[in-house]
C-alpha cells in the first residue's frame, strides 16, 4: 500500500512533464502523418486437407493428432513465408507488369506505373520482357537478378520497401490458420489494389508449385531407392532359380519330392516281393529235397539225363528272362511268348520223364511218376523263385545306390530352396516397399493437387481506415508515459538515503525524527510554517529525551554532529535551540570557530567544555554541543563519550557508503550509548509518516482516491451537529 502510494505521488509531481510531452508528440506525430498514402486489403483462403482430406493410403480421411496437424500447418506456413517463395513471388509480379505497355486497372495503378518506370530503364525492360512469355520474362528477370544484384536497378526493384517487387514488402502477408480447420487466410495490405491482389493470386500459385515439388521429390528419391533394389532382388532370385534349374538338370531330377515318393515305394514293393520269393524259395527247396530222398533209387539217372539236363537249363533261363521282364519293363507280348515256350519246354520235359519212368516206383512203393511231376513242378518253380531272387538281389543295390544318391541330392536342392526361399521374401518386401513408396507418391501427388484456392483474392474497392488517429492516440500515450517512466527509473535506481527508513537500514542507527526541505515547505501554501516546524521539532525533543541517560541535575549534553560538511548540522541545532527557548529551556549552543571554540588539531585532546568556551555549562538546562564533520576535521572524543545523547545529522539527498559506516562504528566504540540519526532535507510525503497528514492544497480527486487506497470511507474528522 505504501509503495502503491508513493508511485501515484511520483505520478503528481510528474503530471505537468506528461501532459507535455504527451502534447508535443501529438504534434510530431500529426505533422508527419499528413501525407500518409491510403491502403488497400485483399484476402484469400486455401483449403489445405491436412486433417480431413483424403488419401490414396487413407480412403476414411486423414487421421491426425493435435502435435502431428500443428507441425503440417507450420510447415506449410514457413513454405509460404521463405524467402525463396516471396522473392519468386515479386519476380513474377514484375514480370506480369513488364508485359504490359500501359497501366490496367486490374494490374497496376498509374501512380504504380510511374513508380516502376522511375526504377526500371526502358532499355532494361527491352532486355528482359519476351512478348507473350511470362515465364520467359521472369527467367530472364532472376538471371538479370543473380548476375546484377548490386546495381541501382535491382536495388531499387528488389531492396527497397517501397516497391511492391521487394521482400521485405511482400513479407508483410500475413497468414493464419482459421481456428481448427483446414483453411488457410491469407492476408495482405499494399497502397495499390490491384498489386495488392494479384501478388496474392501469384503467391498461391507459387505456393501449391512448391508444395507438390518438394513433396514428390522427396517420394520420387524413396521410389528410385525401392526400384533399384527391386531389380537388384529380382537379378538374385533369378540367379538362383537358374542356379537350382541347372543342378535339377545335370542330376536328373524333375520333382524330387514325387520322385523320393515313388523310390520309396517301389523299394518297400520290392521288399515285401523279395521275401515272398525267399519264403517260396525255403518251400520249394524243402520239397525237392524230399522228393529226391523219395527217388534216390533213380537220382543219378534223372540227374545225368543229359536231354533232360538241357531242357530244365533252358527253362531256367527263360524263367529268368520272364523275371526281369516282370520286374522291370513288364513287356506283355514278351512275356506271353516266354510264358508259352516255357509252358511247351515242361511239357517235352514231362512227357520225357513219363515214358521213361512210367513204370517205375519207389522204394516205398509209390508211383514214381506222380513223384517225378511233383519234383519236376518243385524244381522249376524252385528255379524260377532263384531267378527272381537275383534279380531282386541285383534290384537291391540299385536301390541303395539311388538312396544314397538322392540324399546328397536333396540337402542340395534342400539349401538351393533355403536361398531361393529368403531371395524371395527379400524380393517380396522390397517389391511391397515400393508399391507403398508409389501409393504414397500417388497420395502426395493428389494432396498437393488438393491445395484449393476456396477464396480467391479479390479486389479491394475501398481503402483500409486510416491508421493517423491510431498512430496520434498511440503518441500521445507513449509521451504521456515516458516521463513517469524516466522518473520511476530514476526513483528506483536513487542510491540516497531520501527516508528514515533507509537511513535506519544503512546506518543501524534510530532514527529519530526528519526535518523537511526548506523549499518545499515554502511552495505549500496552505501550510502554516511555524506551526508546522514546533509539531516536528518538539517530536524530535521528545525522541532525544527518551534517549537521555543522565538523571544527575548536570545539564543535558547532546552533541550534535555529521559525518559530511553541508549536512544542515547549524540549521537544524539553531532549529531546536530556538524552540527550546519557546518552551522555556535554557540552552547553550557551542559552534565550531567561535569565541574559543576552535576546530584544530588541539581539538582532538579537549576533556571538558570549560576548555572551549567560557561560558557556565552548569547554568543551562541543555547544552547543544556542534562537531565538525567527522569524517573531514579532528574532534573531542572525550566530550563524545559524555554526551547524553549523539545526535548524527544526514542529508537525504546524498548515498551512504561504507566510510560513513566504518565511522559511526568508531564513533559508537568511544560512548556509551550509540548515537541516533537524524534527516535532514526530506520531502513532505516522508514526513506525513512522522507527523501524519499535512496541511495542504489537493483536488477532490485527490482526497477521494487517497481515502480509497487507505481504505477510508468515512470523513477523517466529526462534523459538529
Amino acid at each position: 500500500m505504501i509503495n502503491l502510494i508513493h508511485f501515484l505521488r511520483l505520478l503528481q509531481r510528474n503530471l505537468k512533464w506528461m501532459f507535455l510531452m504527451a502534447f508535443m508528440l501529438v504534434l510530431v506525430v500529426f505533422f508527419f502523418t499528413r501525407d500518409m498514402p491510403k491502403e488497400y486489403q485483399s484476402e484469400t483462403e486455401i483449403f489445405t486437407g491436412i486433417t480431413s482430406g483424403m488419401s490414396v493410403d487413407n480412403m476414411d480421411g486423414a487421421k491426425m493428432d493435435f502435435f502431428a496437424a500443428n507441425n503440417a500447418f507450420d510447415n506449410l506456413i514457413n513454405i509460404i513465408q521463405s524467402r525463396q517463395t516471396i522473392e519468386e513471388v515479386g519476380m513474377r509480379l514484375l514480370a506480369e507488369h513488364l508485359m504490359i505497355d500501359t497501366p490496367l486497372v486490374n494490374l497496376i495503378s498509374e501512380d504504380s506505373w510511374e513508380q516502376l518506370n522511375e526504377w526500371i530503364s526502358e532499355e532494361k525492360r527491352k532486355y528482359l520482357v519476351v512478348v507473350n512469355d511470362t515465364d520467359s520474362t521472369y527467367l530472364n528477370i532472376l538471371n538479370w537478378y543473380k548476375s546484377e544484384f548490386h546495381t541501382d536497378e535491382v536495388g531499387a526493384l528488389f531492396n527497397n520497401s517501397a516497391s511492391p517487387y521487394c521482400y521485405k514488402s511482400i513479407d508483410k502477408v500475413t497468414v493464419t490458420r482459421l481456428q481448427n480447420s483446414d483453411l488457410l487466410r491469407l492476408s495482405y495490405t499494399y497502397t495499390d489494389p490491384a498489386v495488392a491482389q494479384r501478388t496474392l493470386v501469384i503467391l498461391n500459385e507459387v505456393f501449391i508449385r512448391l508444395v507438390a515439388d518438394i513433396k514428390v521429390s522427396q517420394t520420387n528419391d524413396i521410389v528410385a531407392y525401392f526400384r533399384a533394389q527391386v531389380d537388384m532382388a529380382d537379378a538374385r532370385l533369378n540367379a538362383a532359380e537358374e542356379k537350382m534349374k541347372v543342378f535339377k538338370t545335370e542330376n536328373r531330377v524333375i520333382n524330387y519330392g514325387e520322385q523320393t515318393k515313388s523310390i520309396a515305394m517301389m523299394k518297400e514293393y520290392m521288399e515285401d516281393e523279395y521275401q515272398k520269393e525267399i519264403a517260396a524259395k525255403a518251400s520249394a527247396e524243402a520239397a525237392v529235397t524230399r522228393l529226391e530222398v523219395q527217388l534216390s533209387s533213380n537220382k543219378e539217372m534223372l540227374k545225368y539225363s543229359e536231354n533232360l539236363l538241357l531242357k530244365r537249363q533252358e527253362l531256367a533261363d527263360i524263367n529268368s528272362e520272364i523275371a526281369i521282364l516282370e520286374v522291370y519293363l513288364n513287356d506283355e507280348k514278351t512275356l506271353i511268348e516266354l510264358r508259352k515256350k516255357a509252358d511247351k519246354i515242361e511239357a517235352e520235359m514231362s512227357r520225357d520223364l513219363t515214358n521213361r519212368m512210367e513204370y517205375s516206383r519207389t522204394t516205398e512203393g509209390v508211383s514214381v511218376q506222380k513223384i517225378l511231376e511233383q519234383w519236376l513242378k518243385y524244381t522249376l518253380s524252385l528255379d524260377r523263385v532263384e531267378a527272381r531272387i537275383k534279380v531282386y538281389e541285383e534290384r537291391k543295390i540299385y536301390f541303395n545306390n539311388t538312396y544314397d544318391e538322392f540324399s546328397i541330392i536333396g540337402s542340395t536342392i534342400g539349401k538351393l530352396e533355403r536361398e531361393i526361399t529368403i531371395k524371395e521374401k527379400n524380393y517380396l518386401e522390397l517389391l511391397h516397399s515400393l508399391n507403398l513408396a508409389l501409393m504414397r507418391l500417388s497420395s502426395e501427388t493428389l494432396s498437393s493437387d488438393g491445395l484449393i484456392v476456396t477464396v480467391k483474392p479479390y479486389f479491394p474497392l475501398s481503402p483500409l481506415p486510416a491508421k493517423r488517429l491510431l498512430l496520434v492516440m498511440l503518441s500521445f500515450i507513449i509521451g504521456f508515459a515516458i516521463p513517469y517512466v524516466w522518473a520511476l527509473l530514476k526513483d528506483l535506481l536513487d542510491l540516497s538515503i531520501k527516508t528514515g527508513s533507509r537511513l535506519e537500514k544503512v546506518s543501524k542507527s534510530k532514527h529519530i525524527g526528519s526535518i523537511p526541505w526548506q523549499k518545499l515547505v515554502d511552495d505549500k501554501s496552505l501550510l502554516d510554517f511555524d506551526e508546522f516546524k514546533s509539531q516536528y521539532t518538539r517530536l524530535i525533543w521528545s525522541k532525544i529525551e527518551a534517549e537521555n541517560e543522565n538523571t544527575s541535575n548536570k545539564p543535558i549534553l547532546v552533541n550534535w554532529m555529521s559525518l559530511h560538511k553541508q549536512e544542515g548540522k547549524s540549521y537544524t541545532a539553531e532549529l531546536l535551540k530556538s524552540e527550546l527557548e519557546k518552551m522555556g529551556v535554557t540552552v547553550l549552543y557551542l559552534k565550531p570557530n567561535e569565541s574559543t571554540y576552535v576546530v584544530n588539531d588541539a581539538l582532538n585532546r579537549v576533556k571538558e567544555l570549560t576548555q572551549i568556551t567560557d561560558e557556565a555549562a552548569g547554568a543551562y538546562h541543555v547544552v547543544i554541543l556542534e562537531h565538525p564533520a567527522l569524517l573531514e576535521s579532528p574532534y573531542s572524543k572525550t566530550l563524545a563519550a559524555q554526551g547524553s545523547v549523539n545526535v548524527l545529522v544526514n542529508w537525504a539527498g546524498r548515498v551512504w557508503c561504507a566510510a560513513d559506516t566504518r565511522k559511526l562504528e568508531d564513533l559508537n566504540e568511544v560512548s556509551d550509548h550509540k548515537a541516533v540519526a537524524l534527516l535532514n532535507g526530506v520531502d513532505l510525503d516522508e514526513m506525513e509518516t512522522m507527523v501524519g497528514d499535512i496541511l495542504k492544497e489537493r483536488s477532490w480527486i485527490h482526497k477521494k482516491l487517497k481515502g480509497l487506497l487507505r481504505f477510508q470511507f468515512k470523513p477523517s474528522a466529526a462534523s459538529a451537529s
